[in-house]
């Protein structure tokens, strides 16, 4: 279903690029263009809850400064600004007393909730913009749900879901980062074209919406069909003229996914060629290696050989001595003899 499909917001390319990506990410607080803007909060925002949660944050500024700025500053800015009110705090107790202490750490209690509560309370950035760029940006309900596809021959939802994928694969392919596809064109010229998109897609939103409403309840009349039938293919010439334009994105799209396979491709060549002197140097060590191994297996049969022989030659010696019980009988006789 159309009303399932989920889209980013499409932000005017013309805003700053800080802010586009705020509305961008933005994930609640957008209004759709179709709606009116409502009407803006009572002091900005701000609740009864936020002033208490003020007091509990300036309490700890008041009195412990040090550990209560580095959390809600930045953290390098914070600690110094931390530090300082501190010894400021510390000095007061020092010098003027338990009474001085408190005075001080009360003034700067009173001074943190004020600030906390007008600047850190109520309304966050992207509400803000929200507000100040609203007609700027388009969100999913601005492009209308799957029962204009009866007017329109088509989703606008859909289509816009098109041309974002369209948008996005040129943008994150490989050969874009690369600097392959004109980077600083593309950067430029598709957001243009998804703004342009949007805008007329929109418009078709629109126009079907009143098309629909007038119509509704007298569709089988035969006069209102007669007005309706030159508005549906009114409607439906736009679309298929939108058609073709995303279609053309999408060509685009499928060049640079072929684009990215054959970089992938050339990628990988090139990193195997670069590899193939390393190579070689294996092939060559590895042939030196296995006439080593086969050197090292001859010398090992060869020490064994040889451990053979002296054991066997050892076993000779003792055999023979073994063998000549005569000569050890004449040595004792001749021993008693004597």
């Amino acid at each position: 279903m159309a009303s399932d499909i989920a889209l980013r917001p499409v932000v005017d390319p013309a805003l700053e690029a800080e802010e586009r990506d705020l509305l961008v990410g933005a994930e609640a607080g957008l209004v759709p263009a179709a709606e009116p803007l409502p009407a803006p909060p009572r002091w900005g925002g701000r609740t009864a809850g936020d002033a208490a949660l003020a007091v509990s944050a300036a309490t700890l500024c008041g009195f412990l400064p040090v550990v209560a700025l580095p959390l809600l500053l930045d953290r390098r800015p914070g600690a110094v600004a931390g530090a300082l009110a501190q010894a400021g705090v510390l000095a007061a107790l020092w010098w003027g007393g338990l009474t001085a202490f408190l005075i001080t750490g009360t003034a700067l209690q009173v001074v943190s909730w004020i600030v906390i509560f007008v600047a850190g309370c109520g309304m966050d950035e992207v509400q803000r913009l929200a507000r100040r760029y609203h007609g700027r940006y388009y969100v999913a309900e601005d492009f209308g749900s799957s029962r204009l596809r009866l007017l329109v021959g088509c989703s606008p939802r859909w289509q816009m879901k098109r041309v974002q994928d369209a948008v996005t694969t040129v943008l994150e392919s490989e050969v874009n980062k690369a600097g392959l596809l004109d980077e600083v064109a593309n950067a430029v010229t598709l957001p243009a074209q998804e703004w342009e998109l949007a805008e007329a897609l929109v418009e078709l939103t629109r126009l079907a919406r009143q098309v629909r409403s007038a119509a509704r309840g007298t569709a089988a009349s035969p006069r209102v069909l007669e007005v309706l039938e030159p508005q549906k293919r009114a409607l439906r010439l736009s679309a298929e003229a939108l058609e073709r334009r995303i279609e053309a994105l999408e060509r685009y799209a499928e060049h640079t996914r072929a684009a990215d396979r054959t970089y992938r491709e050339w990628r990988a060549v090139q990193e195997l060629e670069e590899l193939g002197d390393d190579m070689r140097e294996l092939l060559a060590r590895t042939v030196r290696d296995e006439l080593a191994v086969a050197e090292i297996d001859g010398l090992a049969d060869r020490a064994r050989v040889q451990e053979l022989r002296r054991s066997l030659g050892e076993a000779r010696q003792a055999g023979l001595v073994l063998a000549r019980p005569g000569d050890g009988d004449n040595a004792s006789g001749g021993a008693r003899g004597e």
